[in-house]
């Protein structure tokens, strides 16, 4: 192992963090999840680079954090919004896992937030909180002797505007994007310019650059463009670091490349297809580089706290005695009584998970071989679960044996997740010894819904990485699903459909059904692969240590391009002073190439002759 010597300190922007069991995180969707276990792995991979690591995670302070349990810090960063300036205050955390966490806090800002609700819903309110927590998270970044700047998502993408040029020219900003379908597009107000001076930014200078997007504001953008005009990369979750496949390859197409691709599929014109970068050409023209996120060894069964006995008795203790996590006595009492871990090698205990999970669902022990299949998620547009209701009864009538258990809520406000909910609710009371449907969210049920379940359905319009299909694969529980983004890693020990054409929804259920009837085909009369199946996924290697070991040369090499742009600028300000006299001759006819004959070197060239 090489001897740590350089020192690297890094600030991390992002709006969740997870790490929702302590109080003091939150947790929306994969965005948490990652935020919360990638800075310990980035340490750990940093070490075996010869790099002492240093992590700081910036995040708002959302109303519901005990700050009492936090270190406020003698700190006031300036913020001005509609030119009003205001104070944030600042506080900080450190977790027992030695990673550092930096609040930044405004009641009028933040006092509306709760557990479950941290994005506003109007684009304006919104569009404002990012700019004032940005203005924020850079003023103490400029005074936090950072070496890098790494980016998560939109919400943070206003930073490096306020970090300036003069830091931009000296630390690298780097931007990863977890879904690209939200890019922050406000709508203007007043026009470009005027939108843009009422966050604190220069609208005239700012707007047509990088901002504008059809008339609207939009973030991700302008941070794209930042970001790589600064020499920092933009990765997204899924794929390699060309982005020859997942997420960092579809961003890439535009709508003509997957209409083509979704009339091959079918063999006819497809009524409407779904594009990942929503129309943001920039995508096509950057480099996107796709680091594919892990999951840590906690989620493996032989780890999984959920299923052990200590831990739900902690929880239960938490719930009181009139709330049991457990709604069936006899599964309540045996999940308490002693550990149900299991791994590749003990798949006797998750056959009686499977058997606790039918108990728990359908209130009797389980007769002959049941298939459970199973769903966890939320009823929202993305993981298009409404999919699953379309498929139901076709899958009852065709094994008579296969068993519905599904665990999915909307979103208060989603009419479509609502409706979905209803239909639901009506399959599990048309069949209540075949569908079992839960609208409550339960986190020790969620595990031992994946856990004693045979297969997993996974019908998500687009994944940008994809972490259930992880979580399922790791317990041994086969996902069946669409072959969309990031959920191709799991394809060699999964069914996947391929289907582009959303507006045939009869078409898409037809190809999601027949994935499942294979899997029920190989279960009832093959299972001898579906066994070879379930040991693969089990064997899936998860772990963050190629991934962060990525991003860690990612760091390095951000700090090799600032050397290269330092050096380029030396090139020209070399070569002006050997031009004297004749500057003015050379600027007349100096005229560099555009498009495909560009050169970026003449380009910044000719903006120092300016």
């Amino acid at each position: 192992m090489p001897k740590t010597s350089k020192k690297m300190r890094v600030a991390m922007p992002a709006w969740e963090i997870g790490r929702t069991g302590s109080g003091l995180g939150t947790k929306i969707g994969g965005l948490g999840v990652v935020v919360e276990e990638l800075p310990p792995e980035l340490v750990k991979a940093a070490a075996k680079q010869g790099i002492d690591l240093e992590i700081e995670t910036l995040s708002p302070c959302f109303a519901h954090y005990d700050k009492s349990r936090l270190t406020k810090l003698d700190l006031r960063l300036p913020v001005t919004i509609e030119a009003y300036t205001f104070n944030f205050e600042v506080y900080e955390h450190v977790f027992p896992d030695g990673q550092k966490v930096v609040y930044f806090w405004d009641e009028w800002q933040l006092s509306w937030t709760n557990a479950n609700a941290i994005y506003p819903s109007d684009p304006q309110m919104a569009i404002k909180l990012f700019a004032a927590v940005g203005q924020a998270m850079a003023g103490y970044i400029k005074q936090g002797n950072f070496h890098t700047v790494h980016l998560h998502d939109y919400h943070v993408g206003l930073v490096p505007f306020y970090l300036g040029d003069d830091f931009l020219r000296e630390v690298p900003v780097h931007l990863t994007i977890h879904n690209a379908t939200y890019q922050g597009i406000t709508p203007l107000i007043g026009g470009g310019y005027s939108s843009l001076d009422r966050l604190n930014l220069p609208g005239e200078k700012l707007f047509h650059k990088y901002f504008d997007f059809f008339d609207n504001l939009n973030v991700m953008k302008a941070c794209m463009l930042k970001v790589h005009e600064t020499g920092g990369k933009i990765t997204t979750v899924s794929g390699d670091i060309a982005g020859t496949w997942g997420y960092a390859a579809e961003l890439k197409e535009n709508h003509a490349a997957v209409w083509a691709r979704a009339y091959a599929q079918k063999g006819s014109p497809p009524g409407e297809v779904f594009v990942p970068n929503r129309h943001l050409d920039l995508f096509e023209k950057l480099p996107i580089a796709g680091i594919t996120n892990g999951m840590s060894d906690i989620n493996r069964p032989e780890n999984l706290p959920e299923l052990k006995a200590e831990t739900l008795a902690q929880m239960q203790a938490r719930r009181g005695p009139h709330n049991p996590i457990f709604k069936n006595p006899t599964v309540q009492t045996e999940m308490l009584a002693r550990d149900h871990n299991f791994d590749a090698n003990n798949l006797a205990m998750k056959a009686e998970l499977k058997r606790l999970l039918h108990l728990e669902t359908f209130g009797v022990e389980p007769i002959w071989d049941p298939i459970l299949i199973t769903a966890v998620g939320r009823l929202v547009e993305q993981k298009n679960l409404g999919l699953v209701a379309d498929i139901i009864e076709r899958t009852l009538a065709y094994d008579g044996g296969t068993k519905f258990i599904l665990l999915a809520s909307a979103p208060e406000g989603d009419a479509g997740g609502k409706a979905t909910e209803a239909n639901f609710f009506r399959l599990a009371a048309l069949y209540p010894q075949r569908v079992y449907f839960n609208n409550t969210f339960n986190q020790p049920l969620s595990k031992l819904i994946l856990a004693g379940g045979d297969f997993t359905l996974i019908p998500s319009r687009f994944e940008p990485c994809g972490l259930v299909d992880y979580e399922a694969s790791l317990v041994g529980n086969v996902v069946i699903g669409r072959a969309i983004g990031g959920l191709v890693k799991v394809r060699h020990c999964a069914y996947l459909y391929d289907w582009l054409d959303i507006s045939d929804r009869p078409g898409e259920a037809n190809a999601f059904f027949w994935q499942i009837k294979a899997a029920i085909d190989n279960y009832r009369s093959n299972h001898a692969h579906h066994d070879y199946l379930v040991r693969t996924a089990m064997a899936i290697n998860s772990s963050w240590d190629a991934s962060a070991a990525q991003y860690v040369e990612m760091y390095r090499y951000g700090l090799l391009t600032k050397k290269w742009q330092k050096s380029r600028r030396q090139l020209i300000d070399k070569f002006l002073s050997q031009l004297n006299t004749e500057q003015e001759l050379f600027a007349e006819f100096f005229i560099p190439g555009r498009q495909e004959y560009t050169d970026r070197l003449d380009w910044e060239l000719k903006e120092a002759l300016s």
